[in-house]
């Protein structure tokens, strides 16, 4: 029997409820939050990119909602 080591590229989102004054305020506390408060999501990829596709999930960038 012969081992491999298998790296699987991983790409997710974590999200955080933050109370703040306006959206700027609630993303600069949310980067200064520990990561083991939000709440993440992830997932397995052949790849993250191939040619002209990405296959990350979206969003692909930060985005800040009131809710």
């Amino acid at each position: 029997m012969k081992t491999f080591l298998v790296t699987i590229p991983i790409a997710g989102h974590i999200s955080f409820e933050i109370k703040a004054e306006n959206k700027e305020e609630a993303e600069q506390k949310a980067w200064d939050s520990d990561s083991d408060e939000g709440e993440v999501s992830w997932e397995m990829l052949d790849c993250f990119g191939q040619g002209n596709v990405c296959h990350c999930p979206s969003p692909w960038e930060v985005t800040t909602e009131e809710v």
